[in-house]
């Protein structure tokens, strides 16, 4: 996969406009239509980053091999070339939501109405029951929406979640735009 790097500096105008601004920047790259079509904005942490931060990936958020383009990493760490590209992933970069499940643990049981959503695969709803067997109310969606994303059908129930009036805003925005077909606001893809 070559990306090119010239091409995009040049549609986005410079990264000097950029500099700190990376989630501008990196929805800014993603709208060149230089990259494939399963480019989006990621946001989380980077190592070399003091606070959140946002850059593009290549495919799967969560996949530690999915190719990243950073347009702001040198305004944190004056390195070059100025617009990082690690066609192999980076350990460094950690979207919001990654890790296991597993290593999370199970929403409480229930005290309050359950709350239950329609339309889902048996996989779902079969992961679903084992995470509440009696049910999830607004806190246990609460803490399945905040959980890690891997190793549940996180993409179809926080997909259904976000179009359910009563879950929606349990989400964190972040992990709506990476996880699911959903662009919240226009600032993931």
């Amino acid at each position: 996969m070559k990306i090119p790097k010239a091409q995009i500096v040049k549609r986005i105008g410079g990264l000097d406009k950029w500099a700190k601004r990376c989630h501008e920047c990196s929805l800014a790259i993603v709208r060149t239509g230089l990259l494939a079509d399963n480019a989006r904005v990621a946001r989380g942490w980077c190592g070399s980053v003091g606070s959140q931060h946002s850059w593009v990936v290549l495919g799967n958020p969560y996949d530690e091999n999915t190719p990243i383009i950073d347009g702001t990493l040198w305004s944190y760490t004056n390195q070059t070339p100025r617009l990082f590209v690690n066609l192999r992933g980076n350990l460094q970069y950690k979207p919001h939501g990654a890790g296991s499940i597993w290593d999370y643990g199970r929403p409480d049981d229930r005290s309050g109405e359950v709350i239950t959503l329609s339309g889902l695969s048996k996989t779902a709803k079969d992961f679903l029951d084992a995470a509440g067997p009696s049910g999830l109310d607004y806190t246990g969606w609460s803490v399945l929406a905040n959980a890690p994303v891997g190793g549940w059908p996180a993409k179809e129930i926080l997909s259904a979640m976000y179009e359910d009036d009563r879950l929606s805003a349990l989400i964190p925005i972040d992990v709506v735009g990476m996880v699911t077909d959903k662009n919240p606001g226009d600032l993931y893809f």
